[in-house]
């Protein structure tokens, strides 16, 4: 597809977005590959041209590595489960290892793929026989922290609804965290709306902030908002995170927790997952030898890619992820023409 057909089809989506479909009789569950496009179902209802659903539920070998006490072997460790190294997974995500921190940080730290695995589910009658871990472990050998973190291999995600079913268990001093990110010259340039789960705070306290929050030391409170959800995130939930022109609005179980306009992220980013911890002020100390996970059994996107443009000259079947019960599996919600 040409650059000025991606330009007409993303102002098509622009265009249907305000558009109510023909509805179909009823929601029928359908092949995705017939999906013209996607109408999700939240304040104000917007199309997409692309769906993605990473199923962690009934991954093959689930086991939980132990946590590699040396600096190096942390840094440099090999993938936990074939799994990573699968189209599946590769084809969109990177696990990260790479060593860094916050400014103010006062224990040493580094990401690793020992510390992204996949765990047996042995909740009471569990929904699911495995699940993906994301580790933070604060290391007594070698005094250091290693965390967890992968990326998109794409930065053009432009504009999503994306999904997790996740909760966050441990000790207190880590961040859980879904996030868009854009880097900038400087802090002032960055564009990225995140959603961060402090375990020293209080269980159902959420931060969603529209990043930066603030710049040459001055708080710019618009951009953040602390709210407490319903229940604890240390239970499986749904987070959601709508990014929609102008606005950043998150879910919790389907039910609208926060928007925020201001500094509301503008361009291509890349999606981020992590759990992390390095002894600042915002993470918190961890105690010698105890972790904290992010436990995901799916994640969803529903998005716009400018590097992936629909594979349709016009949206004739527009689907929905938000009706029927199966995670990850498209009802048709309109037809026409």
């Amino acid at each position: 597809m040409v650059a000025s057909q991606i330009h007409l089809w993303t102002a098509v989506l622009a265009v249907l977005s305000f558009i109510t479909p023909q509805a179909a009789v009823a929601a029928t569950p359908v092949d995705p590959s017939l999906c013209h496009c996607y109408l999700t179902n939240g304040t104000t209802g917007r199309y997409f041209a692309n769906h993605k659903f990473f199923d962690f539920r009934n991954i093959a070998n689930p086991r939980v590595p132990a946590a590699i006490d040396d600096r190096n072997g942390a840094t440099n460790a090999p993938v936990t489960n074939a799994y990573f190294d699968s189209t599946n997974w590769t084809s969109t995500w990177a696990i990260q290892n790479w060593v860094g921190g916050s400014p103010d940080a006062s224990v040493w730290q580094t990401y690793s793929k020992n510390d992204i695995y996949i765990e047996s589910n042995t909740d009471p009658n569990p929904a699911s026989r495995t699940y993906l871990t994301l580790r933070t472990h604060r290391h007594p050998a070698g005094d250091f922290q290693s965390s967890a973190e992968f990326d998109s291999v794409s930065p053009n995600y432009q504009y999503l609804s994306l999904r997790m079913y996740a909760r966050t268990r441990g000790s207190a001093g880590a961040v859980a965290a879904m996030f868009t990110y854009r880097g900038g010259a400087t802090d002032a340039d960055v564009q990225e709306a995140d959603m961060e789960i402090l375990t020293k705070e209080p269980a159902n306290a959420v931060h969603y902030t529209n990043q930066p929050s603030q710049v040459g030391g001055e708080a710019r409170p618009n951009a953040t908002v602390e709210v407490g959800v319903p229940g604890s995130w240390s239970d499986w939930r749904v987070h959601r995170y709508d990014w929609t022109p102008g606005s950043s609005d998150w879910y919790v179980d389907g039910e609208k927790v926060a928007s925020i306009q201001f500094q509301a992220p503008r361009d291509p980013a890349t999606l981020i997952f992590n759990t992390w911890s390095d002894g600042g002020s915002w993470s918190g100390v961890m105690a010698s030898g105890n972790s904290a996970t992010m436990q995901v059994q799916w994640i969803e996107l529903i998005y716009n890619n400018t590097a992936e443009p629909s594979r349709f000259s016009h949206c004739a079947n527009v689907c929905t992820l938000d009706v029927g019960t199966q995670p990850g599996v498209p009802a048709l919600l309109s037809s026409g023409p």
